[in-house]
């Protein structure tokens, strides 16, 4: 047996957000807290590796498929003292107008309870009527109790328990008090990103002793007993001849969207992932023989990026030279002529790709897609499928770059061309999770090492 929750909400912006770091952080002061957050969230999930010390793993169905999330799942999970899982938009929110992939469908799959968080300003008696719709519209999901959010005061907190208790007869396990202290800044993309919030740590002290003073944690510990026995076997790197070889991957600021499984694919498929900063160093690692650059803000760094010409010059030469690279989203704008901000500036990049990056105040795509490879490149072979997601504000000018998929969202026909080739590089701004594609990953490496051993002939 080990413990689990997740923590969904009646509609984003209900506070599931800040329950789950407050909870986090708090256990975490005591016991092994594994972090995992319902779908394909990078920014929260980092914020969950920061207040709990360890990775956070994304439970996404439509990328993952049922077989990989529940192996991924009870993986992470068995190794903890707790697990909270942190949901995703409201609780039934799923694909299109389904629960497929909410947070309900996940805690179904998983069998593990679920505490439902209430924005409960302003109300009454109603909270009761509310709460009901979500425990009878699928009484299949283990709604074990409620935590109530910007709540007024404990007057206000003592009436609404007592409807809660009365109507409903589940637990109410606390409340948060409406305080504008608790709330986290967003942008464009939702939150600001943890890396560029040095003075986070304050804001994080205050939750943690509201949460400690108004939630009952023992009560919620009490409640999240899973059974963890029917786990599933990790079979990654088995039978492949593991030949080490450095790959670099960008990690900074303005670059840090990366799943923990799938850096953790590319270490069981012989890799040796080695950090670097394109804003902050002047040169690729040494002796590495591939190259992984994630999404993130470029766009918000777009002057230091510029300025940092060394780099940008070392990151042309390796895929000039037929170094193996993957990009994606803000790496992929990396990769580009230039990025042109809101404010009309253009700041020059690496120059891989002949077309330009320019920052829109519209979200020009959003949400999950399916693309067909229609030609081979460095993961990826003719005649794959994948499943991925795409969220940007940006479009390119210019379009001269081979490309190698074709992209639409799920069951609807309008499609776009993507994944742009350019020697042994790829990049896209369609973010996967690499864990549901073995092989492709396996291919990636093994092109490291060719193309190792290659300049090592030529050097000798």
């Amino acid at each position: 047996m080990c413990k689990a929750v997740m923590i969904a909400g009646t509609h984003s912006g209900a506070g599931k957000t800040t329950v789950s770091l407050g909870l986090m952080g708090v256990l975490s002061k005591r016991y092994k807290v594994q972090p995992f957050k319902v779908g394909p969230d990078y920014i929260d999930a980092a914020y969950q590796r920061y207040v709990t010390g360890n990775f956070s793993c994304n439970l996404d169905l439509y990328m993952l498929g049922e077989q990989n999330l529940k192996s991924l799942f009870y993986k992470n999970a068995c190794n903890a003292d707790i697990s909270i899982i942190e949901g995703v938009m409201g609780m039934y929110d799923g694909i299109d107008t389904t629960k497929k992939g909410s947070s309900a469908d996940i805690a179904k799959i998983l069998d593990i309870p679920v505490i439902l968080v209430v924005d409960a300003s302003s109300m009454a008696t109603s909270v009761s009527a509310l709460i009901m719709g979500y425990m009878h519209y699928d009484r299949e999901v283990k709604i074990k109790g409620v935590i109530l959010n910007k709540v007024g005061s404990e007057k206000h907190y003592a009436l609404l328990k007592e409807c809660i208790t009365r109507d409903l007869g589940i637990e109410v396990f606390g409340y948060l008090p409406k305080d504008p202290k608790l709330d986290l800044p967003e942008r464009h993309l939702g939150l600001v990103p943890i890396y560029e919030m040095p003075e986070i740590k304050h804001k994080f002290d205050t939750l943690y002793d509201y949460i400690e003073k108004y939630i009952d944690i023992e009560k919620i510990l009490n409640v999240s007993v899973i059974d963890c026995s029917n786990t599933f076997r990790n079979t990654i790197g088995e039978g492949h001849d593991l030949k080490r070889v450095k790959i670099g991957y960008a990690f900074d600021e303005a670059f840090n969207f990366y799943y923990k499984e799938s850096l953790e694919f590319f270490e069981e498929m012989g890799a040796e992932l080695v950090p670097f900063s394109p804003l902050k160093d002047y040169k690729l690692p040494d002796e590495i023989s591939g190259l992984y650059i994630g999404g993130g803000f470029p766009e918000v760094f777009a002057e230091r990026l510029n300025k940092n010409k060394k780099m940008l010059k070392s990151v042309k030469d390796a895929i000039d030279s037929g170094m193996p690279a993957y990009a994606e989203c803000g790496g992929f704008m990396y990769l580009t002529k230039s990025i042109t901000d809101l404010q009309g500036n253009t700041f020059e990049m690496a120059g891989i790709y002949d077309f330009e990056t320019v920052m829109t105040k519209r979200l020009q795509r959003f949400g999950y897609v399916e693309a067909e490879v229609i030609e081979d490149n460095i993961l990826f072979r003719k005649g794959d499928k994948i499943k991925g997601h795409e969220f940007h504000h940006s479009i390119i000018k210019g379009f001269s770059q081979k490309t190698s998929y074709v992209v639409h969202k799920p069951g609807k026909e309008n499609a776009w061309e993507c994944g742009f080739v350019h020697k042994n590089c790829l990049a896209t701004y369609v973010h996967i999770n690499l864990y549901t594609y073995k092989e492709a990953v396996k291919r990636f490496v093994d092109k490291c090492v060719q193309y190792r051993n290659s300049n090592a002939f030529q050097e000798d």
